[in-house]
């Protein structure tokens, strides 16, 4: 699994250095917030533009984590894939810990499941600035989620507290910790809290309102009328076929009207890529929050195919770790495997089509 996951992360990607977070770990060894570029001299789509300087509005928990102590110690920026290669590869073993806790014994097409049927192949074929901060709080979430499971209720609020340095909307899964983990979530908020007031001059500005982006894509328009129409293109949008390898490509034209102002790309339904979810009963107390998270993305009108990894991966644990006919699971497993690996052969942009 690790050999395939880190040649998932190498196929299409170049290993080279700058990247979003390598500029801001520069900026960091200089002693400063901001990315130390000029806004005068370089345009810079998906950065954030503020008072005359750049910054991410990605989490900075990968910078902190990963490529800030790397250039401390190397002088070199980190390639960004072999970033994401170690929080995938990290959080897939925080999760065989996590499973073997919760299902003692699971059958080995169990791990299997776990590292290929939940979507994360698909997120390393195009490895940027969004994917690294998806792995980091994939890997945040796998690592409170470990400690949880082996009652080391501190290490578990502290990990879940540094969703709020990656994708801070994911806190929606701390309520399902042991209340003793609580208190050490908010390490991570008010963390977050304060570097936003050091570089917005407010706690609660995430840099999303000064965002270099298309219209629409600077703040999200929460609305009910998203949820339904999101809800189908996160879970049961279907792809084209075709006759050629790899015999399917995706698209954005849904058979349902959606919204005005509804941002989406490419798109197939997680219940394609993990159908062995629908054969089994789920431990609930981490299937609902996974649930939760897809309402909450689900309201935004924002719909990608990268955002699955906030909760299809989670619901895949649950379901796992749950019980059901076990001759189904394993026929559906298999066929989760195998459209997940011919989704990341694909890309998000139809590569081989």
């Amino acid at each position: 699994m690790l050999l395939y996951l880190l040649w998932a992360s190498l196929a299409f990607n170049e290993i080279s250095p700058n990247g979003y977070y390598n500029y801001l770990a520069r900026g960091w060894i200089q002693g400063q917030l901001h990315i130390p570029l000029n806004p005068a001299e370089f345009k810079m789509d998906d950065m954030v533009l503020f008072e005359g300087k750049y910054y991410l509005y990605h989490g900075v928990g990968p910078c902190l984590f990963a490529f800030y102590p790397y250039r401390l110690l190397t002088k070199r920026d980190l390639p960004e894939p072999v970033a994401v290669f170690l929080f995938v590869a990290l959080a897939y073993f925080l999760n065989l810990l996590t499973l073997h806790k919760l299902h003692p014994q699971p059958p080995p097409l169990y791990a299997l499941a776990l590292g290929l049927g939940s979507g994360i192949p698909f997120l390393l074929h195009r490895i940027w600035v969004y994917e690294v901060a998806i792995a980091f709080a994939w890997l945040t979430v796998s690592a409170s989620l470990a400690w949880h499971a082996h009652q080391r209720h501190v290490l578990s609020g502290l990990c879940a507290g540094l969703l709020a340095l990656s994708r801070p909307h994911l806190l929606i899964l701390a309520p399902a910790l042991d209340r003793r983990a609580w208190p050490w979530v908010f390490a991570g908020v008010t963390t977050a809290f304060a570097h936003n007031y050091l570089r917005f001059h407010s706690p609660f500005d995430f840099g999303l309102a000064h965002l270099i982006a298309g219209p629409g894509q600077q703040l999200p328009a929460f609305s009910p009328t998203h949820i339904l129409p999101s809800l189908y293109l996160f879970l049961a949008e279907w792809p084209r076929l075709q006759s050629q390898f790899p015999f399917f490509f995706l698209h954005r034209d849904p058979p349902i009207p959606l919204p005005p102002n509804f941002f989406h790309e490419n798109m197939l339904g997680a219940l394609w890529l993990a159908p062995f979810v629908l054969a089994r009963r789920p431990l609930w107390r981490w299937g609902l929050p996974a649930l939760a998270v897809l309402i909450f993305l689900s309201s935004t009108g924002w719909v990608t195919e990268r955002y699955l990894i906030d909760f299809l991966p989670l619901l895949v644990l649950a379901s796992l770790a749950g019980s059901g006919p076990r001759r189904l699971s394993e026929i559906l497993i298999c066929l989760s495997l195998l459209l997940n690996v011919l989704l990341h052969l694909q890309g998000p942009y139809n590569h081989l089509h």
